[in-house]
């Protein structure tokens, strides 16, 4: 999958908060039978860095997966690229919780993310009030 993007002026890339994040994810993915599960948000600190959004989704079949998501706002557009956890993401700061709520893993890169995963240890917790599940 490529980059995607389109105009938008909400926020700069420094100042993008967890709840403008959540809002993205709601309109881009928890559509077309996708449902969004758990959200964290690990937001970019520096401008070379990428925001970057895990996700636990809900397919239309009802298997779960994870979802990660960079993201970059650039001049009042966003850019984004989304990846499952059968690609083995680069990224790998996934709160060790969300594995749990997988099936076993489908590949050799998904394998490998995993245990990168858990050697992180992000513990979750959750980053917008009203998201308390």
């Amino acid at each position: 999958m490529g980059w995607t993007s389109f105009a938008y002026n909400k926020a700069r890339h420094l100042n993008w908060t967890a709840e403008q994040a959540l809002e993205f994810c709601h309109k881009e993915f928890n559509r077309d039978g996708y449902h969004i599960l758990k959200f964290w948000y690990d937001k970019a600190t520096h401008l070379t860095e990428r925001n970057v959004i895990y996700l636990v989704m809900k397919d239309p079949d009802g298997d779960n997966f994870i979802l990660t998501v960079l993201v970059d706002i650039i001049e009042d557009n966003i850019f984004y690229k989304e990846m499952d956890n059968s690609m083995g993401s680069v990224e790998d700061k996934c709160p060790v919780e969300f594995l749990k709520m997988l099936p076993e893993a489908v590949s050799v890169y998904d394998a490998e993310w995993r245990k990168r995963v858990i050697k992180n240890g992000i513990i979750y917790h959750n980053q917008i009030a009203e998201l308390a599940q």
